[in-house]
């Protein structure tokens, strides 16, 4: 990013605290200033994960977070949306940055609607799904109205929540066609991407071949590996491990796990090869790890 940043001064790779914000874990929503949010949520540059959906829409100035194994500098070109239990880092933004997050729980506000589950019902929502959805044809200004009506009702003594959910579904369905313009012309790669990436992150204690992958996926292993390559810049056997670092950085965190419960959880059975294995991604051990973690 260029000058004027506020960067995240803090030891990289564990799990943020969030020490105002109240992300609600079970039922809810909030819309605020993005100010308000990154001030409070970057006390650490530690991975993060929430049960829920955040949308982050910035309007002026720049974001650098990290997302899964990605960099990316968010700006007002581009809407971000954060899935369900996808691992991300804030790493610093820009003084003048300005903008809002909307962040709904899995079973909130869509609930008084019918259909609570609608949300997540989604492609673009699922956990391993992109998480840039670039605002080509859709003027910023217009998405901003949205988050502006979300957070206006908010405020309200007498919040209207049928509102807030006309204006949700009206968001939602915005981003839809955004996802299929984007994904229609190269669909089949990316739809067996995502398939994918659910099957390592659900399979990530069996350690499975590229082979059996793609016997579940009913595609040949060069189409499977082709098919990831193109659409990651990875290849499959890649993407496992990077999957598999990242869910070991934020297993590390837990402290009512040792390392010992971190390796069995991935599948590791000798404890000596889950540290070598770590070494070789990380440049430093598991122990090591925590203690950064620790420290910070």
């Amino acid at each position: 990013m260029k000058e004027n940043l506020i960067r995240n001064n803090a030891n990289p790779g564990g799990v943020m605290q969030s020490n105002n914000i109240s992300f609600p874990d079970k039922g809810g929503y909030f819309c605020i200033e993005i100010k308000e949010y990154l001030q409070d949520i970057m006390t650490n540059s530690h991975f993060i994960k929430k049960k829920g959906v955040s949308f982050i829409l910035v309007t002026d100035g720049e974001l650098q977070i990290k997302i899964g194994y990605n960099d990316h500098i968010i700006n007002e070109k581009v809407l971000l949306i954060i899935q369900p239990l996808k691992p991300f880092a804030i790493e610093s933004y820009s003084k003048n940055i300005q903008g809002y997050v909307l962040y709904i729980n899995e079973d909130s506000i869509l609930g008084t609607m019918g259909n609570h589950s609608l949300i997540f019902n989604l492609d673009y929502l699922e956990t391993w799904g992109s998480s840039l959805f670039p605002l080509k044809n859709l003027p910023n200004i217009f998405i901003k109205n949205i988050f502006d009506r979300i957070k206006f009702q908010q405020i309200q003594k007498n919040e209207d929540f049928t509102i807030v959910n006309a204006y949700v579904i009206t968001l939602l369905l915005e981003i839809k066609g955004i996802y299929n313009e984007a994904v229609n012309a190269n669909r089949a790669a990316i739809d067996l991407s995502r398939k994918y990436k659910k099957e390592v992150y659900d399979n990530l204690d069996k350690h499975l071949s590229i082979s059996e992958y793609a016997e579940k996926l009913a595609v040949s292993p060069n189409h499977l590996n082709k098919s990831i390559k193109s659409v990651t810049g990875f290849s499959a056997s890649e993407m496992i491990n990077k999957l598999r670092i990242i869910e070991a950085k934020y297993l590390l965190m837990l402290t009512e796990l040792n390392i010992s419960d971190v390796a069995e959880k991935l599948g590791f059975t000798d404890f000596s090869y889950f540290s070598r294995y770590f070494k070789k991604y990380e440049n430093i051990t598991p122990s090591e790890y925590r203690k950064k973690i620790d420290l910070s």
